[in-house]
């Protein structure tokens, strides 16, 4: 199991939004108050529910770009954090370069999150252009931005530069956001003062509060003084607060303290305790805010039934799937044929996964069969099961046949889309032990759709399983399945009556 998206993806996306300000601040300084020969560097202990897992360096500089004077700017990442009691260490860093008006025009990522990954891209009249490598298989992809998408720094720069620094006024714009890639409707406002203590000198600063229309709502707070120079940035992660703190070099660089990010975010349900392969659970599920359709899957397994729209009774069938009812290979009908393509983590269209799968069903046509023994076979082949770092692609699996269910489901995924069989992502909760854990299983089409657990070795998952909503075909970022995360986490209670 592997609660990912919120321990390893989650975290850089909330990070992000944090750098962005930080970006924005310190590069309408330079812009204002420094020259083009002296770079300006800042440093930030980051630290979540209280403790320190990290730090953030920026490096900011004049440069030119493309024979255009540019201000590039440079964030590195570093958190480490424990998942199941296994350390894990998550590096990022990118490079942007924004024009004299503060808009974005060139970035570089790299992440040993998902191993070897790099993003490129490049936004030009409209349009960003981004290239996406994942272990050495590049994914090209055009995303078309309203005409008011922005960036966090010219949202930011537009308030100092115009005299907005005041309390009341605000901005809604889009912001393309550099993880997601994509364009977020936000909205940026000053909404008070205060007086902070740094370095032992008193400092006065203004408080920003940012809203962006995200993964349920992502919300963050800066403190910023009037030259801006960010002090401080708070977002609300769920229930619990990701900070980042300006600091020195030495502070930011010292020791991490111990968070398991698994342990902390389980759900431990009341009521029975559900038992591995049920083939019913039926439960009162609850959330402190938000509504249930928008969080809770509806579909021919899981169902919920309201008392009013935070709380209702879910229940879930494991379904019966039999041969003969199954279609024969390959399945094209038009409806699913999406889910038959190749994406930067599930590499439909690689050779060796192509042959592998042709070797696993072994002439197979029946398209149930063909995935039962799909299934065994990954669940069978991955012997090295623990807590991964990040999402690994279906090449990457199935060359080190190691991973935890993320890397199981990829892996199975790739296997029955290149035979000719639609499968999807799941992402949700599943109760193993005492608890429930975020966790990714596969769904595969056979006539109908049917879940599948290749992490669990089970060909019809179980009951437990609790599919959140989300979008169901994957991206070259794989964030949009934390949206389920962000709705749930530190807000749902689970109430097991049968």
């Amino acid at each position: 199991m592997k609660f990912i998206y919120s321990m390893g993806l989650t975290p850089l996306i909330l990070l992000l939004v944090f750098l962005h300000f930080c970006d924005a601040e310190e590069i309408l300084r330079v812009e204002n108050e420094m020259s083009s020969t002296n770079p300006e560097e800042h440093w930030y202990n980051l630290t979540l529910m209280g403790m320190k897992i990290g730090h953030v360096h920026l490096y900011i500089e004049k440069t030119e770009y493309e024979d255009e004077e540019m201000v590039r700017t440079k964030t590195d990442t570093i958190m480490q954090f424990k998942g199941l009691g296994k350390d894990i260490i998550v590096e990022t860093n990118r490079v942007e370069y924004s024009d004299l008006d503060f808009m974005p025009r060139y970035f570089f990522s790299s992440s040993n999150e998902s191993g070897q990954k790099h993003v490129e891209g490049k936004i030009k009249d409209g349009v960003a252009y981004i290239v996406t490598t994942l272990n050495g298989q590049k994914t090209e992809s055009e995303v078309e931005l309203p005409p008011n998408t922005t960036t966090d720094t010219v949202a930011v720069n537009k308030l100092i530069s115009n005299n907005l620094l005041k309390i009341g006024e605000s901005i809604n714009y889009y912001t393309f956001n550099f993880d997601m890639l994509k364009p977020i409707k936000s909205e940026l406002s000053v909404v008070d003062e205060d007086d902070i203590t740094y370095n032992t000198q008193k400092k006065h600063v203004y408080i920003l509060e940012q809203n962006m229309d995200v993964l349920g709502g992502i919300n963050t707070r800066l403190w910023v003084d009037s030259k801006g120079v960010t002090y401080k940035s708070k977002t609300n992660m769920m229930g619990q607060f990701l900070t980042l703190t300006k600091t020195d070099r030495k502070s930011a660089l010292g020791e991490v303290e111990e968070v398991d990010i698994t342990l902390n975010t389980r759900i431990i349900p009341t009521g029975k305790i559900p038992k591995t392969g049920a083939s019913r659970l039926v439960a009162k599920v609850q959330l402190s805010k938000g509504n249930l359709i928008d969080t809770i899957m509806t579909n021919n397994i899981q169902n919920i039934t309201l008392e009013f729209k935070q709380k209702g009774t879910l229940t879930i069938v494991k379904p019966h799937v039999e041969d003969i009812d199954s279609l024969v290979l390959p399945i094209r009908n038009p409806e699913n044929q999406k889910y038959l393509s190749s994406t930067a983590f599930v590499e439909t269209d690689n050779q060796d996964i192509r042959d592998k799968a042709e070797e696993i069903i072994d002439g197979e046509d029946n398209s149930w069969r063909a995935a039962k023994k799909l299934c065994k076979w990954v669940y069978r082949s991955i012997k090295e099961k623990g807590l991964s770092g990040g999402y690994s692609s279906s090449v990457t699996t199935l060359q080190t046949l190691s991973g935890d269910c993320t890397e199981h489901t990829v892996l199975l995924i790739a296997l029955a889309r290149s035979v000719g069989i639609p499968a999807r992502i799941c992402s949700g909760l599943v109760f193993s032990k005492n608890a429930f854990y975020y966790h990714f299983w596969a769904e595969v089409f056979v006539g109908k759709w049917v879940q599948m657990d290749p992490a669990f070795g089970q060909v019809i998952a179980d009951a437990s399983h609790i599919q959140l909503q989300g979008k169901m075909l994957e991206s070259a970022t794989m964030v949009e399945f934390t949206e389920g995360v962000f709705r749930t986490l530190n807000q749902l209670d689970i109430d097991v009556i049968e």
